[in-house]
């Protein structure tokens, strides 16, 4: 197997991106197309390799850039008509490969609407048990929607007793104030019998904490609610209750407190901080619907960082093989040391190459205490795009108080990694959802595109992302920069 170097022109971390050369054996693996259906679209993105730079690749009969090493990443006029596929043949000397991929298109049928039918009775909030999750996705709350299937709304924490205002055959339309009223499915909503009074809030006090200063709205049984958090400004919104109480007197950072009932089914208690609240979040605790409100550390020091190395499952897999999860973990562990020498104190949502959920990630996070959330991810194209289009650097965020960590993180690793700053996104991710830390996702570069997946394959590659990572970090956090 003859092995070389071939520098190619775009820059990464400050230095000339390699390819190597290499003359292995023919063959065509590719990577995507996988042979399942895909949208309605004109071309398709398609990369893998053959194993050799000395081979040529036709793609339907029209012939492709063949990297040194063998990979190719390119965007192809997708086929039409029943059996769709793309061809690759594979040339070197007097030796041929071919191999078919098939492109079937996925159904663009919608469902029918559903039939929205009156009701009137009462639920409690809870998931069904399943032997198909783990324990922390088992126990996290319903996700309701604005519509049924539409976006998504209101967490709703299991154990929650709600009025039903409509249903269809397969969910029930919660009202849980005028112009507030979600959807969740009908399996996650059990009967429960109705209220034997109406509900009341019976006091609302302010407390320190462990971690920060707590509201506590002492009711008759766990509420729904939402918080909306607008810099020094939060507005917590009760429902399902009324209130005729006091304000409660300022305490610390709590610069004023009203409380007001909307005579609607709604009490609102509004607060004024002295500064914005690092995180919030919702428990229902020795009798009272308890807000807790957590302070925005200063400085690197202390600060706990729980770095998620992104997938498994799924994930991306670069033209020569190279594995998205093998990479976020490695770059999590680079960085968590960095960070450690810092003062700050890491945990990692996985170890190891075994699979980790969603919900058990963020639940290793909120066990920690985590200050911030940050989900490690290499990019790879939608449908219709080609693979040059998620180059670049990109920062994804939810909530707006995790915007400025988005972008100081975005920055940092394109700076690090030689890359464009492309974009900072507000997406409904679901690690972005936890309100008890700032959660940021990052995608660092295009793993898809063979000078991209070279790098990577490099010490030099991992540890220009893990750098960026961890500049990003003390940058956001007012330290000064290692």
């Amino acid at each position: 197997m003859l092995l070389a170097v071939v520098a190619l022109g775009s820059a990464c971390g400050g230095e000339e991106s390699v390819i190597p050369f290499l003359d292995g054996p023919l063959t065509v693996e590719v990577r995507y197309p996988t042979g399942e259906a895909v949208g309605s679209t004109d071309s398709i993105a398609t990369w893998g390799t053959v194993g050799t730079g000395r081979a040529t690749l036709l793609i339907n009969g029209a012939e492709v850039t063949v990297e040194p090493n063998g990979t190719f990443a390119t965007f192809v006029p997708r086929p039409d008509g029943p059996g769709a596929a793309l061809v690759f043949e594979a040339r070197r000397g007097s030796d041929t490969l071919r191999r078919s991929v098939p492109v079937p298109v996925r159904s663009g049928r919608r469902a029918p609407q559903p039939v929205v039918r009156s009701a009137d009775r009462w639920i409690l909030v809870h998931r069904p048990p399943s032997d198909t999750v783990d324990s922390a996705t088992q126990a996290r709350p319903v996700f309701s929607r604005w519509t049924p299937g539409g976006d998504l709304a209101l967490p709703l924490t299991q154990g929650l007793r709600l009025r039903v205002a409509a249903e269809t055959d397969d969910a029930v339309r919660l009202a849980l104030a005028p112009g507030w009223a979600v959807w969740i499915p009908s399996e996650e909503a059990p009967p429960a019998p109705a209220p034997v009074a109406p509900r009341r809030i019976a006091r609302v006090a302010l407390s320190e904490g462990r971690l920060g200063w707590s509201v506590d709205a002492f009711a008759d049984e766990q509420l729904a609610s939402h918080v909306d958090v607008d810099g020094e400004r939060v507005r917590w919104t009760l429902f399902g209750a009324g209130a005729t109480v006091a304000n409660p007197a300022p305490r610390g950072p709590i610069q004023s407190a009203r409380v007001r009932d909307g005579r609607d089914g709604r009490v609102v208690v509004e607060l004024r901080l002295a500064a914005p609240p690092l995180a919030w979040r919702v428990v229902w605790r020795d009798g009272a619907m308890r807000l807790e409100l957590r302070d925005r550390p200063r400085g690197i020091e202390g600060l706990v960082v729980a770095l998620d190395p992104g997938h498994p499952p799924l994930g991306t897999v670069g033209p020569g093989g190279l594995r998205e999860d093998s990479v976020t973990l490695a770059v999590a562990r680079v960085a968590a040391e960095r960070l450690e020498r810092l003062g700050a104190r890491v945990v990692l949502t996985r170890q190891d190459e075994r699979p980790v959920s969603i919900d058990q990630r963020l639940a290793i996070a909120e066990a920690a205490n985590a200050h911030v959330f940050l989900s490690i991810h290499l990019n790879s194209p939608g449908e219709g795009r080609p693979p040059e289009s998620v180059d670049g650097t990109r920062g994804f965020w939810l909530d707006p108080s995790q915007f400025d960590l988005a972008v100081a993180l975005r920055d940092s690793v394109a700076a690090a990694m030689g890359q464009v700053p492309v974009a900072t996104v507000q997406s409904n991710l679901a690690v972005l959802r936890a309100t008890w830390f700032r959660s940021v996702l990052v995608e660092a570069t295009a793993l898809v595109l063979p000078a991209r997946e070279a790098y990577l394959r490099t010490e030099a590659g991992v540890a220009a992302y893990a750098d960026g990572l961890v500049r990003g970090l003390v940058a956001w956090s007012g330290g000064p920069l290692p």
